[in-house]
């Protein structure tokens, strides 16, 4: 199994009770969240636990956060406890139009990484590097995720990068220097996951033609392989001849189930396919086919969504591989 590293943020989601709208709902439960904690959960529960690097606030969510990521069994030497309070990201109810997600605090406990205190000895043990996006939001998170990447590929990382663009956390002013940051980190990196959103957002492709075209103007910017997330339609991989897995175009459909609660259901992708392609590059003969390990993302993000909750739904290893047991 390859060594993993996994960096970015650790927050609190809070999850509306029944209702349609605000009007509608008595109250909101408390839920672990975060893209990349979500990812670095998911990769332990499939199997290959990360190393993480994250930031808690002093808070007594912080706390929480801690609780919850030991006891998924993730090392703790590279969680860093920081002033201030954690980040809230409140998930709105069904029936409210415009953003599923609106975040609460300053952002500076949970984004504001110090460039200088990324881990040398959790960065020296690793083969492989995933980065969230939310964090470049932030200055100083910006400048330690880029300084990151960069420094993975240096000592010969594979590094993948989940883009995961939230527009309402861009400070004003700061749209193109974020941009900037996505665009460099995209070129530094060899496997890029953006949704189809992220994409038009970021301007990383020209939007022109189908969706299989998103692919690889991806590829066109740097990366070997990319993967352009539709939600419950599925994904699009593209690869070019310099992927260990060879040159591929493909689409894959997902899988179709009752959904509870879609709240990181990209985050469940995201740890599957990772966990999926770093045992290939662990692997002598990198014998891992892409469809399919698109096919084992799919699945880990479709038994995601059956449960409610991002981080507490993601599934273990053996409910992935009997649900594409039974599937195929």
């Amino acid at each position: 199994m390859a060594e993993i590293l996994v960096a970015g943020e650790t927050l609190i989601d809070l999850l509306p009770g029944p209702g349609e709208t605000l009007r509608d709902v008595d109250g909101f439960s408390h839920r672990p969240g975060g893209a990349p904690a979500d990812v670095a959960v998911g990769l332990a529960r499939l199997g290959a636990a990360p190393t993480f690097w994250t930031r808690l606030g002093s808070d007594p969510f912080g706390d929480f956060l801690r609780e919850t990521l030991v006891a998924e069994d993730l090392p703790t030497g590279a969680f860093e406890r920081v002033d201030g309070n954690t980040t809230l990201a409140v998930v709105s109810p069904p029936g409210v139009e415009g953003r599923r997600f609106r975040f609460y605090g300053s952002g500076d406990a949970t984004f504001g990484f110090d460039p200088d205190s990324v881990s040398v000895a959790a960065l020296a043990s690793a083969s492989w590097v995933h980065l969230g996006g939310v964090a470049l939001t932030h200055p100083d998170g910006r400048e330690a995720m880029r300084e990151l990447a960069a420094e993975a590929g240096e000592r010969g990382c594979t590094v993948s990068f989940d883009v995961n663009y939230r527009e309402d956390l861009v400070p004003d002013g700061e749209r193109e220097a974020v941009v900037d940051a996505v665009r460099a980190i995209v070129a530094d990196s060899d496997v890029v996951l953006a949704s189809d959103e992220d994409v038009a957002a970021t301007g990383l492709s020209s939007g022109e033609g189908d969706r299989e075209a998103l692919g690889r103007d991806l590829l066109a910017l740097g990366p070997h392989t990319a993967v352009v997330t539709l939600g419950e339609a599925g994904a699009i991989v593209a690869s070019s001849a310099a992927a260990p897995w060879g040159e591929r175009t493909a689409r894959h459909d997902g899988f179709a189930v009752e959904a509870v609660d879609a709240t990181g259901a990209g985050d469940a992708f995201t740890a599957g396919l990772v966990a999926r392609l770093s045992e290939g590059e662990s692997r002598v003969d990198t014998g891992v086919d892409l469809v399919d390990a698109v096919a084992f993302a799919n699945a880990t993000a479709a038994l995601s969504v059956r449960k409610e909750g991002g981080m507490t739904a993601l599934p273990s290893r053996a409910d992935v591989e009997s649900f594409l047991g039974e599937r195929r």
